[in-house]
């Protein structure tokens, strides 16, 4: 599937307009709706061809995606009166059999298949007004049905929030196969699951490039715990360091650099080598202090990081050479880990012991205006969404032992996505593909 993912890119044709802009005019759904789920209808589409399954599938991806955002009220489609599936586009709308059951936003268009080749045009109609909001035609193999609906819906997602959805990226976790813990990669609702790593050992500690291909990651494939890179489509793996100590917590630094944790003895430092394992640096200075997850700012100037220097372990920023480290997690707790910082730049989450658990905060990067996001079960391991709008992380909140869930960035919609029996822990959440 990863393979096909990719080669969409080369098969999606542009995704043109084709009512005339004047057609197509900006409402005030979501402003008017601030704080409030958007009611929105996804029937069925029109199929056009003998060749049949997109008209349910795209529809089908739709509907999860945007109610997985947390922004959407996607109705039953047992109560749908106008009869699903029907042809004649968006002219052809009976908007009273919608306005009825209370829909505002109405996801309709038609599909057809030929030689294994899908073309969809989609259609947002703003119900209360009867007008045409968005309309795309999309090209692409059969198999790419999902991304299609995923595309479309990160456009109905712009045209309601002002921000393109983050729908087809992908999450990478690790999980138990037996005795060994692998990784996994997934799209974002948790389908699509496939597992990356065949190390039978452990793999841990995943993170991806900035063009979404690669995943670096620790490995004991050797029974030594160094890094390595795999790439997503072919599974190809390099390795990247080869010592005898434990190196992990790896992040791109850019394109070619990576940072992570190197332990010797009873010292861990930040380290940062080329993906070639040359260049390797130490930006922290013997302290005998355990510091260890680094993750770069967005611009790659700062590094936020956990330490121990000033006694329990607790977060910190500093410059991207080692430079000026500042303590910024001064809440409560003694104890305060697993940083991540948002790709938009203007906050930071990371884990405290707080309330008799572990528990996911949200700061600005300073530390200041702190906020706990979780309050039951063990929260680990949080990463934001490309978009900044969602944590992914593992947790206990669903009972058994852990998941991967994600949630809005002020705690709300918490859903969960993985729910394997051998534990799921330390999702990595990757770009958005272009």
């Amino acid at each position: 599937m990863a393979r096909q993912v990719i080669g969409f890119c080369t098969v999606l044709l542009a995704s043109c307009v084709f009512l005339a802009p004047s057609a197509i005019a900006q409402t005030d759904l979501y402003v008017r709706g601030a704080g409030r789920l958007i009611p929105l209808g996804i029937p069925k589409l029109c199929l056009k061809s003998e060749e049949s399954g997109p008209e349910s599938t795209i529809p089908a991806t739709m509907q999860k995606d945007l109610d997985l955002s947390g922004f959407f009220e996607i109705l039953d489609p047992k109560g749908y009166i106008e009869t699903p599936g029907k042809c004649g586009g968006p002219e052809a709308t009976t908007f009273s059999d919608w306005t009825v059951i209370g829909t505002e936003g109405l996801i309709k268009g038609e599909v057809s298949m030929e030689r294994g080749q899908i073309t969809a045009r989609l259609y947002l109609v703003d119900v209360q007004k009867q007008s045409v909001v968005i309309a795309k035609e999309y090209t692409a193999d059969f198999a790419q049905a999902k991304m299609i609906a995923h595309r479309f819906a990160n456009e109905v997602m712009k045209f309601y929030t002002g921000t393109a959805g983050v729908f087809g990226s992908q999450i990478s976790f690790s999980s138990r196969v037996g005795r060994f813990k692998e990784l996994f990669v997934m799209d974002m609702d948790g389908t699509n699951l496939r597992q990356l790593t065949n190390d039978r050992g452990l793999s841990l500690s995943s993170a991806w490039n900035p063009a979404g291909t690669k995943v670096v990651y620790t490995s004991y494939r050797n029974r030594v715990p160094d890094l390595f890179l795999i790439d997503v489509e072919s599974r190809s793996v390099r390795q990247v360091t080869s010592t005898v100590e434990l190196e992990i917590g790896a992040h791109f630094l850019g394109d070619d650099r990576i940072v992570f944790s190197r332990t010797e003895g009873s010292e861990s430092d930040i380290v940062v080598t080329n993906l070639d394992g040359s260049g390797t640096k130490k930006l922290t200075p013997p302290n005998r202090a355990i510091d260890v997850s680094p993750v770069p700012s967005p611009d790659g100037s700062q590094i936020v990081f956990c330490s121990n220097r000033g006694g329990g372990p607790q977060i910190y920023v500093m410059g991207s050479d080692g430079s000026n480290p500042k303590r910024v997690s001064f809440g409560a707790s003694n104890y305060c880990t697993s940083p991540a910082w948002s790709p938009t730049g203007d906050k930071i989450a990371y884990v405290c012991r707080a309330d008799g658990s572990f528990n996911i905060f949200v700061a600005n990067p300073d530390g200041s205006n702190a906020v706990q996001l979780t309050s039951s079960g063990s929260n680990e391991d949080p990463e934001f969404s490309a978009d900044g709008r969602y944590l992914t992380f593992a947790t206990t909140s669903f009972g058994g032992g852990f998941s991967i869930a994600i949630m809005k960035t002020d705690g709300t919609s918490m859903k969960r996505i993985t729910s394997s029996r051998g534990g799921d822990s330390e999702p990595a959440w990757g770009p958005l593909p272009k």
